[in-house]
């Protein structure tokens, strides 16, 4: 019985001090309703309403406030409250009366990568939403999965990464390689390489069956082999896998993010919808280049494509990720050689590529072979596209969609190309050193990344509309000569001929087809080029190695990146940065580093007004330096061209004039300008082949003017010249070409401002490197093997630099050595050959003559002039 009335006891005990936490719980919680402010105003409201219902409570109160006024009239916690609610009042009451002041607006863009208007109009206006207006934003694709799983589950939210690619789109990847063995061009590449080999082994004599079937059975046991070193075996869970990595990877190295922009996004979207392979053609910087593009499009719902790679990537372990990731490998060079003329194998890539679009696979490949060591876009390789275009014209496929793609990079990934550039070889990619790259890489910040697409562009509409240029395919007698006085006239055709012989078909490929294959992929690059995003790095490195020279204090540094942006814009460029100037060459130099940029680094690039504003920032002198340092400028060298160009050839033609006020002619002028176009044609691509060369010098021309760099003279002659000229076209059809030109009494004269001084000379250090390059190869040219003229070049630069006679440290390159050589060979000053597997260089006999050759480089070296402008 005690026991029974010892647990009563305790039970009554715990039922009461439940009951009192019970009361103290809902006590807590009627004084937080009561007290918390998102229930206060409520109760606000609800009391104002039910006191205007009543009408038995003063307008200005409500009836919560005069229940405290009534019961805690000196409580300084609701007289807060009380003055609070006042505010918010009056504040309100001033944002209905006074003016509307719009939120900020993000940073509009120019539209990124539209078609030509003259070759592909249809394509402009086809892949556009018409109801929305691009305004240029840019996403950063790190951050899909982050917003697509922010309202998840808790694994999803901080596995954002991991769900994002688990739940990527798995595509069906068709093995082609069975279609390919069927292909008939393949079939008959392999008979044609039977019998050949028959031939070579029968000597005169009839081969019977048994060695037929030998011959056959070997040549078909190579073509399999081939087949399968090209081919790509894409796999969805590879993707996933490297997707996953990807983001981690780029999160470390990318800071400043991966960004795209999502009207280009929804381009590719539409296209897609239209049934026709897209084929994406990306500008090539880095290795990184293969999966960067890829993990982009898969990231944002497109099919990821399947990715041409040089064959030295095809190394251990990471040659098969990049299999597994769609890359089928090809060779390096695959004709214009005695080693690489394989029929077997050139069919084989054709069958692969064609049967590959015709299974409903997207296609990439870089146009210009392989990573430009110079930062300036390189002129096309027509390997590929000569076979899609092939393809298109005897009817194996409809059309297809061409996608120039650009990337860029504050700094780049694969380091720098200094080594290559001051003519040691290139190291082979292996295993490890691909091990140690992607090991510095990955402890290194590279800054930002931009990965932009392109309107796509309908082949068809490109084929049809470069038939109609007559002035691309009237008959080419000679090459360039640096003694042709019709240069307006054959520029633009004598170009596109003497670029347009490599092809995946050789002879078999009629020049006119060729031509046209050239014409496309020089519009594909230099519509890529136009649409490059460009970051800070290659801002501020262009002012160093230009406008600032000789050094700077951060201040003047700051004003002229801000200045130069400003021109960029106005220009119609897509800048990869946003933000004050001081904080964007803080960024940049920081990037490039101290051993770029003396000056530069922690402390170096202070605020604006601060302690750094007046430190002296200049580009480092050294040769090494100043090569990196150039490559991350010549992306503004490449925008600035044509007026460098203009510049150039005006400086060549007043240094000569003593006179106080200088004139030039305008057809003086313009002759100048096409010779140094017709100079650095292997350098730059100044205009899409749509439209001519002289038109767009006198583009720039207009731009010199507006500047007030030029000053256009008005003569009475000229005024006379023109109405004489308009009543002598009226006499005349227009087809009639012996009338006279118009312009030939205009002149221009030279503006002396400060203003018009700086800016010309910023235009002639923006191509002055190449200048020197190009006359130290002309004063060394002998018979030798190229790499021995290239080398001796080199050391006669650097000799010079070291002298201080040449004071452009990246003028020190082989790239601008050997494009000097190959001008030089379409002028027939040399001939290259090949002697026991090495490239050599033979002067042709005209020129064997001292004077005669002199007589050809002084093209080049009248250009090259030591003006006091520069000094």
């Amino acid at each position: 019985m005690d026991t029974m009335i010892n647990m009563w006891t305790v039970v009554e005990h715990v039922r009461v001090a439940s009951s009192a936490a019970e009361l103290a719980i809902f006590t807590a919680i009627l004084y937080w309703f009561f007290t918390s402010s998102r229930v206060a105003d409520m109760l606000e409201v609800v009391g104002e309403r039910v006191g205007g219902w009543c009408g038995g409570v003063r307008e200005s109160s409500s009836l919560r406030q005069v229940a405290r006024a009534r019961r805690r009239q000196n409580t300084d916690v609701y007289a807060k409250l009380d003055n609070e609610l006042a505010t918010r009042a009056s504040s309100l009451y001033r944002l209905k009366e006074g003016p509307q002041v719009p939120p900020p607006q993000p940073e509009t863009r120019p539209p990124a990568g539209l078609a030509c208007s003259r070759c592909a109009p249809l394509s402009r206006d086809s892949w556009k939403d018409p109801k929305t207006e691009e305004l240029g934003s840019v996403i950063n694709i790190l951050n899909i999965g982050r917003q697509t799983f922010a309202n998840g589950g808790v694994v999803s939210r901080y596995l954002c990464d991991l769900a994002q690619c688990v739940h990527l789109i798995k595509y069906d990847y068709k093995d082609v390689l069975p279609s390919v063995m069927k292909d008939e061009h393949f079939q008959r590449a392999i008979e044609d390489t039977t019998r050949e080999e028959l031939k070579t082994k029968a000597n005169g004599k009839h081969a019977g069956e048994k060695t037929y079937a030998s011959v056959r059975k070997r040549v078909e046991a190579h073509a399999m082999k081939v087949l399968q070193d090209i081919s790509s075996s894409m796999s969805n869970n590879v993707l996933r896998l490297v997707a996953w990595l990807c983001h981690k990877a780029v999160r470390r190295i990318a800071g400043g993010g991966c960004g795209t922009r999502s009207a280009c996004v929804e381009r590719l979207r539409r296209a897609k919808a239209a049934g026709l392979p897209l084929v994406f053609v990306p500008l090539h910087r880095s290795h990184f280049d293969y999966i960067l593009v890829t993990f982009t499009l898969y990231l944002t719902g497109l099919r990821p494509p399947l990715v041409a790679a040089g064959d030295n990537m095809r190394i251990p372990f990471f040659g098969w990720f990049l299999r597994c990731c769609g890359a089928f490998f090809i060779r390096r060079r695959v004709d214009g050689s005695e080693y690489h003329g394989d029929p077997v194998y050139k069919s084989a890539l054709r069958a692969y590529i064609l049967n590959s679009l015709s299974a409903n696979n997207n296609l990439e490949f870089f146009i210009e072979g392989g990573r430009t060591r110079t930062g300036k876009p390189q002129l096309p390789k027509a390997g590929i596209l000569s076979v899609i275009l092939d393809a298109y014209l005897d009817g194996t496929i409809d059309d297809a969609l061409l996608v120039p793609v650009t990337l860029n990079y504050d700094r780049l990934v694969d380091g720098n190309f200094v080594r290559e550039q001051l003519g040691m070889p290139k190291q082979m990619e292996t295993f490890w050193s691909a091990f140690r790259g992607i090991w510095r890489t990955l402890n290194t910040n590279h800054g930002s990344i931009r990965v932009d697409f392109n309107q796509p562009i309908s082949l068809k509409e490109l084929v049809t509309s470069f038939q109609k240029y007559n002035y691309l395919k009237a008959p080419v007698e000679t090459p360039l000569t640096p003694l042709n006085n019709n240069l307006a006239v054959n520029l633009d055709r004598q170009i596109l001929y003497n670029h347009s012989h490599s092809s995946l078909f050789g002879a078999d490929v009629s020049t006119e087809q060729k031509m046209m294959v050239e014409a496309i992929g020089r519009h594909l690059v230099y519509d890529a080029a136009q649409s490059t995003a460009l970051m800070c790095t290659n801002v501020v490195s262009y002012v160093l190695l230009t406008e600032q020279r000789k050094g700077c204090s951060l201040s003047v540094l700051q004003a002229s990146v801000e200045a130069r942006g400003k021109a960029l814009k106005l220009a119609g460029r897509d800048l990869g940065y946003t933000g004050d100037s001081h904080l964007v060459v803080k960024r940049a130099l920081d990037t490039l580093g101290a051993a770029l940029v003396r000056g530069a680094g922690a402390g170096g690039a202070g605020g604006a007004g601060g302690a750094g504003a007046a430190r002296e920032v200049r580009a480092v002198g050294a040769v090494p330096a100043a090569l990196e340092l150039a490559y991350y400028a010549n992306a503004l060298v490449a925008h600035y061209a044509a007026s460098a160009v203009l510049a150039t050839a005006l400086e060549s033609i007043v240094h000569n004039k003593n006179t106080e006020e200088v004139t030039v002619r305008h057809s003086e002028l313009m002759e100048a300008a096409l010779q140094l176009s017709e100079i650095l044609s292997q350098e730059f691509i100044l205009c899409a082949p749509c439209t001519r060369i002289e038109e767009r010098l006198l583009e720039a021309l207009r731009e010199l003017i507006s500047q007030e760099i030029l000053v256009e003279t008005q003569t009475p002659d000229v005024l006379q010249e023109q109405r004489w000229s308009q009543k002598f076209a009226r006499t005349f059809d227009d087809d009639d070409d012996d009338r006279p030109d118009p312009t030939r009494l205009i002149k221009y004269k030279l503006s002396k401002t400060p203003e018009a001084i700086a800016e010309r000379r910023r235009l002639l250090q923006t191509i002055r490197p190449l200048l020197e390059a190009y006359s130290a190869t002309c004063r060394g040219l002998r018979d030798a093997p190229q790499k021995e003229l290239v080398g001796s070049t080199l050391d006669s630069l650097l000799e010079s630099f070291a002298q201080n006679k040449m004071i452009y440290g990246e003028a020190v390159s082989t790239d601008a050595i050997k494009n000097c050589l190959r001008l030089l060979r379409q002028w027939g000053v040399i001939e290259m050959y090949t002697d026991n597997r090495e490239r050599k260089v033979r002067i042709c006999p005209p020129y064997k003559n001292k004077s005669n050759i002199d007589d050809i480089c002084a093209n080049i070296h009248k250009f090259n002039i030591d003006t006091p402008l520069l000094k």
